[in-house]
């Protein structure tokens, strides 16, 4: 258990609760109760059937437990749940909670409500953990990964990687730790007048760890051409140490009682303390063939930054209208550089973004109201501009696209007609979204770039949407919910944007007298988009034929669940849901990289369309829980979950390619079971025992394959 953690956050909790209790006893001493109870636990779990000490299965990586003796695969350890109310008769004056799954996994809220002012505080502590180097498998160890005939003959193929280079050191375990917490104050109404409230709150966020990091050596970052095959590929052991501080404020009053008006601001700072690798740090890592003149280039830079953000927010109804305005800005500034950034002249790291919106809403009759709304947005690109030494000192290149700014105006209609037969309300609209993208491209007639016709990449994206909305009450206890909708775009920036989208959303909930409910679910999205192409080269940058890029994603999801009483003393339930996602697309292949077309009468560029591949993954979950108010005394509760994930990532000439890799499927079972018990010794005293079992079989990554068990048992103490 992280003590110094609990004691930083339990004991401004209990001055609060001092606090409070002094309030309570002053306003109606007879009135206020405390209830709670605090539960000293203790754990063994064991870690079975995995990989072993220097690889970490599944469950270790998004659950990892540590015993007191430090070993991570099995032991013992203890952990403290907390929870405290005092209440008067109108609300909870203060609630106090703290809850622990091990060191590694443990958070705390505290709240106090009293008649002018409100506090509230919070933290969450929780570990991931992967592996060593070998963790999914190292380049080195999967077919295909590396190849070392790409180095024959006579250390001639340049274009290729022979082997990869680990730079850790030998097995590095690689674990990350976040940690977030907070604290705010609420002045309210009875403090600063009818209406008006004011809340102040400080939120920040830890990251600690390490990460495995690649790199990979261009040539004029290592001499010679053997270098280049051999010493390219490369991967290292890189620190995680940042933190974040947020200040945030948030008004609401009425003004004269003419409008309501609310505020919304922030300042915050991001702190990156982890170690800025250069390549320099490397160069005897490179057997000799280091480059001198790449020594002070950076590898996964993150800079300091400071992003303030401030939201106004005006609304007022005029009888049967009710009209809400707002504007919004924020800047995010960079403040640290590196050494590669002040050479090349970079020196201003900045993002501006403005947005504006309005709405009004007018009821007609009583059976009958409109909408109608626009919004506007604007971000610009402030940083340095050109930096034309920043990606290489040696040529000035330039290999993508700049954002100089983007652009978009969304407005839309909508009408609501209630009243309508099934006790039912049916809403249409409509809206349009229309995007303005000022982009740079690389001149590829002075400097090696990627040319706009090399891109998927477009600087405008214009769409319609259509939509409806029907709620419907046929009979008592039963809600239905359709609402379908169809978008459709002329133009488009990304492929992942649609150029049509057919989409669905139904619900179906039934509330029956005596306290069953079911509910029932289908969700349905059709993406296509084949607007954008790639054009070929021929020989000094003319234009050659189009290829279109075809995009096609299938999405489905659907579930239902059931909550009944089937005994005075027994609640069970259950739920099954569904989803699939099924995604094809064209795979390209060039016959030379795109930034070199056009350079030279032979620097002639073809996209080939090589096959179409497609993803389809499905994913079903099963639940089922049970609780059993077994004697006056005993209470028994218990839950099982089957999840089950299966489908192919590739198809076609990419899955043949990727053919006895880990690469090319999923296909993975997740076994959940827990069993408790509560049982009474006393007045105030009531034993808890708890027994988990997880097991994650899969039958592609073997190496994640592994089960989990734990138990637990507690005494609780009611206060």
């Amino acid at each position: 258990m992280n003590t110094h953690m609990t004691l930083k956050f339990i004991l401004p909790c209990m001055t609060a609760l001092a606090a409070a209790m002094s309030q309570a006893q002053a306003a109606d001493t007879t009135a206020s109760t405390v209830t709670g109870e605090i539960t000293p636990k203790l754990y063994y779990f064991n870690y079975f059937d995995g990989p072993g000490a220097s690889l970490t299965q599944y469950l270790e990586r998004y659950s990892p437990q540590e015993a007191w003796s430090g070993d991570r695969d099995s032991g013992f350890y203890a952990d403290l749940d907390l929870n405290l109310t005092v209440s008067d008769q109108s609300r909870d004056i203060l609630i106090l909670e703290r809850l622990g799954f091990g060191q590694n996994n443990h958070r705390g809220k505290a709240r106090v409500n009293l008649d002018n002012l409100g506090f509230t505080g919070y933290y969450s502590h929780y570990r991931s953990a992967s592996g060593g180097i070998d963790y999914l498998y190292s380049p080195n160890r999967v077919p295909g990964g590396t190849d070392p005939t790409y180095n024959v003959p006579a250390n001639t193929n340049s274009g290729y990687v022979a082997q990869f280079n680990d730079d850790s050191g030998g097995q590095t375990e690689y674990k990350i730790d976040r940690t977030t917490y907070g604290v705010g104050m609420k002045f309210k109404p009875g403090m600063l007048g009818e209406g008006t409230s004011l809340s102040i709150n400080y939120d920040g966020y830890k990251r600690d760890g390490n990460r495995f990091s690649t790199y990979v050596a261009g040539g004029s970052d290592v001499a010679g051409t053997a270098a280049r095959v051999l010493q390219r590929w490369r991967g290292f052991d890189q620190d995680i140490e940042e933190k974040m501080n947020k200040l945030s404020v948030n008004l609401t009053a009425s003004p004269g009682g003419l409008f309501q008006l609310s505020y919304d601001g922030s300042y915050e700072t991001f702190d990156n303390q982890a170690r800025d690798n250069l390549m320099g740090d490397f160069a005897a890592n490179f057997g000799g063939f280091f480059a001198p003149a790449s020594a002070s280039k950076d590898l996964h830079f993150v800079p300091d930054s400071t992003l303030m953000t401030h939201a106004i927010r005006l609304s007022r109804t005029f009888g049967d209208t009710a009209v809400a305005a707002g504007y919004g800005m924020s800047r995010l500034e960079q403040d640290s550089f590196t050494i590669t950034q002040s050479l090349a002249g970079y020196n201003t790291g900045k993002i501006s973004t403005d947005n504006a919106f309005l709405n009004i809403n007018h009821r007609v009759t009583p059976a009958m109201g409109v909408e109608g709304y626009i919004k506007y947005a604007n971000r610009e690109n402030d940083s340095t501009f050109p930096a034309g030494t920043l990606i290489s000192s040696i040529v000035n290149q330039a290999l993508d696209v700049r954002i100089n700014s983007v652009e978009s105006l969304s407005y839309g209609l909508a009408a609501t007609l209630r009243a309508l037969p099934l006790k039912s309300s049916l809403t249409g609209g409509w809206k349009r979204e229309d995007i303005d993208r000022d982009l740079t491209w690389t001149d590829v007639s002075v400097t090696p770039g990627i040319a706009p016709q090399r891109s998927l990449y477009r600087e405008q994206t214009v769409s319609d949407e259509v939509y409806l909305k029907w709620i419907a009450r046929p009979m008592p206890g039963v809600t239905v919910r359709v609402t379908p909708s169809y978008l459709w775009a002329d133009k488009t920036g990304l492929v992942t944007e649609p150029e049509e989208s057919l989409n669905l959303k139904a619900t179906v909930s039934y509330a029956a007298a005596d306290g069953m409910q079911v509910n029932g679910y289908y969700n349905y999205k059709h993406k296509q988009n084949g607007n954008n192409t790639f054009t070929n080269a021929l020989a000094n940058d003319g234009l050659g034929t189009t290829q279109a890029q075809d995009v096609d994603n299938t999405f489905h999801s659907a579930g239902a669940s059931l909550n009944l009483t089937p005994a005075e003393r027994v609640s069970a339930s259950v739920s099954l849901d569904w989803t699939q996602n099924d995604f094809e697309s064209y795979y390209f292949s060039t016959d030379r990289r795109r930034y070199e077309a056009g350079l030279t009468a032979a620097s002639t560029l073809n996209f080939l369309i090589r096959d179409t591949s497609a993803y389809k993954v499905d994913t079903w979950s099963l639940s089922l829980n049970g609780d059993w108010q077994a004697s006056d005394r005993l209470k028994l509760d218990a839950g099982y979950t089957f999840s089950v994930s299966e489908g192919d990532v590739a198809s076609g000439l990419v899955a043949s390619e990727l053919a006895g890799t880990v690469d090319g499927r999923i296909d993975n079972t997740l076994h959940s079971f827990i069993l408790g018990a509560n049982y009474g010794l006393k007045k105030g005293t009531t034993l808890r025992a708890g027994y988990m079992y997880d097991k994650y079989d899969d039958d592609v990554y073997d190496a994640l394959s592994g089960g989990v068990h734990t138990l637990m048992a507690g005494v609780s103490f009611a206060l």
